[in-house]
């Protein structure tokens, strides 16, 4: 696959110019489930969570803000005998807890612990990069993703898994940052190690961001334009404080609580935009997407 053939999704959406920010997956938690592959195009559907099991496990971390993802050291392998290790993050406190898993009631008790039992959790989560790489959902998550994991996994072995679907096979390679839950898109085998460089020292690289993935996606988008406007900065450097609807439903105003480099306060209005249709996802037909468009203004 050309990484400039235009039939293919991430070509094309870098081709029109999507706009990154407002389109990460929303989630205050995470549940990394630690499987060797194969992934089914939906992960849920792979053994042993097909059937009733994801559906539980999907439902269970929904109800507390979460989501799941498939996660696997670089390259598919078979499974080693034991167990499986399993995560779940809290990415307002930057917590987490941890266990191994061998049976489908074992990831039943795993979302479980995304309640009471994170909550309570005061140990801190280290820091994990996770890269989608899911070519049974869409060819360029493969394509892009394996050769980001391939060279950032020589630099930080523990740190960096292979995972499935961050939504928007369109702006690979996409990554997630855990515990904060920065996650960012359009990157590339060149620049991911200084994009990622930079976030573990505490700098985020703002052009790339897709948004923290604990804010809905207006946001989002605010917070990344103020960092793109005031940073480098870090990733809590700039956190949302009022937000209130427009007169125009499609408007929303964002008050942004800035720290070091950042304004005390900026004012964010960020409108929703219907684009043209286009195709989303390799080989799919024309869908409607939105994008979100931001004006910054330093409040007195």
């Amino acid at each position: 696959m050309a990484l400039t053939d235009l039939s293919r999704c991430s070509a094309a959406s870098r081709h029109r110019g999507d706009p990154l920010a407002g389109s990460a997956p929303v989630a205050s938690r995470w549940l990394l489930i630690e499987h060797p592959g194969p992934w089914a195009k939906n992960p849920l559907d792979t053994p042993p969570l097909a059937g009733r099991t994801g559906e539980e496990v999907e439902a269970t971390c929904a109800s507390f803000g979460g989501r799941v993802l498939l996660i696997r050291r670089q390259g598919r392998r078979e499974a080693e005998p034991g167990d499986q290790l399993w995560y779940a993050i809290d990415t307002v406190r930057g917590t987490w807890v941890r266990g191994t898993w061998r049976t489908a009631e074992d990831l039943l008790r795993a979302a479980r612990s995304l309640g009471v039992e994170l909550s309570s959790s005061d140990e801190d989560a280290e820091p994990m990069v996770l890269v989608c790489t899911q070519g049974t959902r869409d060819a360029c998550c493969a394509v892009r993703g394996r050769p980001i994991v391939a060279k950032l996994v020589r630099e930080w072995p523990d740190e960096v898994w292979e995972c499935t679907h961050l939504g928007g096979h369109r702006f690979s390679g996409t990554l997630l940052s855990l515990p904060d839950g920065a996650c960012y898109g359009y990157l590339d085998t060149e620049f991911a190690s200084e994009v990622v460089r930079s976030h573990l020292a505490g700098t985020v690289t703002a052009k790339y961001l897709r948004g923290v993935t604990r804010w809905d996606p207006e946001v989002q988008a605010a917070l990344a334009a103020v960092l793109v406007e005031h940073g480098p900065a870090g990733v809590d450097d700039a956190v949302p404080g009022r937000v209130e609807a427009g007169e125009d439903p499609a408007t929303t105003r964002v008050e942004v609580i800035g720290s070091g480099q950042v304004p005390d306060r900026t004012l964010v209005d960020v409108r929703r935009e219907e684009l043209p249709e286009a195709a989303l996802s390799c080989g799919g037909g024309p869908k409607a997407h939105v994008a979100y468009r931001t004006t910054v203004t330093v409040a007195p």
